[in-house]
């Protein structure tokens, strides 16, 4: 090709030829990520104004389509890659104690200002703002809770309470996750926990499928129904999950995505069903 002293020339770079000096000093150089700063890349400080006490305040917010989902559980909860979403979705205020859904962060009525200012900001407790770049399993659960009384508070819709419940069940979920097996008492108390908690979900979901309009909580009515199906089911109401499931798979309009997830139910459906049987 018109260029000398290339004869020698070695096209694939053989590893075995280095060194183990080489080899040993080119993994000291591989370092492992922390968890909590990998986390951090997905969120960011995001400036609110509080609908109660009118004051500025930051909350730590998702930064869209970052985050990679990878499955989602049979009761709907992502899971994404590097990050648990689900402890981010409430927003509080650090000044007053007010806290809600992201979904539902909205100016409020007079009445329901009054409430909030009467039965939470009155006892509420200035908390020092963590340094933490990102919100604990301990954070997310208080935060949520803190949303849950709000809710309750204001008379939000049975629909906001039951999905705050529902959140809180997951982030129990995923901290049991997270745990290390050593750690058998406090993954007992979180199971304990998400239990009452999807029960307390399950109730209000029920109570607003009979009164409120769809979508209810974002979704449409036959997701909605396969949530309820899901939750009857881990709650060991078979006759109302088999019932819903039928519904479902009945209607015409069903995507495939949910008539798939409800294909799944089903199947694990018929076992429990026939299992309950063969016990009684």
């Amino acid at each position: 090709m018109g260029i000398e002293g290339l004869g020698d020339l070695d096209i694939y770079d053989d590893d075995s030829a280095k060194n183990e000096d080489g080899a040993e000093e080119s993994q000291k150089t591989v370092k492992v990520r922390d968890p909590e700063e990998v986390e951090a890349e997905y969120v960011f400080d995001k400036t609110y104004t509080c609908p109660v006490c009118d004051k500025s305040f930051k909350s730590k917010t998702l930064k869209s389509n970052k985050a990679k989902l990878i499955s989602t559980d049979m009761d709907l909860r992502p899971v994404h890659q590097n990050i648990d979403t689900v402890k981010y979705d409430v927003v509080a205020c650090p000044c007053c104690g007010y806290a809600v859904l992201n979904r539902y962060f909205a100016p409020l009525t007079s009445m329901q200002v009054k409430k909030i200012k009467e039965a939470i900001s009155k006892n509420y407790k200035i908390k020092e703002e963590k340094k933490s770049k990102i919100y604990s399993y301990e954070e997310a659960i208080e935060r949520s809770k803190l949303a849950l009384l709000s809710s309750v508070i204001k008379v939000g819709k049975d629909s906001e309470k039951a999905y705050v419940c529902l959140k809180t069940a997951w982030l129990f979920r995923g901290k049991a996750e997270h745990l290390p097996e050593s750690e058998v008492e406090e993954i007992k108390r979180c199971e304990k926990e998400e239990e009452a908690f999807l029960s307390k979900a399950y109730d209000g979901m029920v109570a607003a499928r009979r009164k409120e309009l769809f979508p209810i909580c974002g979704m449409d009515e036959l997701t909605f129904d396969y949530l309820l199906a899901t939750l009857a089911h881990r709650l060991g109401h078979l006759d109302v999950s088999a019932r819903l499931v039928g519904e479902i798979m009945a209607k015409p309009t069903a995507n495939r995505r949910i008539k798939e997830k409800t294909g799944i139910l089903k199947e694990v459906l018929k076992k429990d069903i026939q299992a309950k049987k063969q016990n009684e």
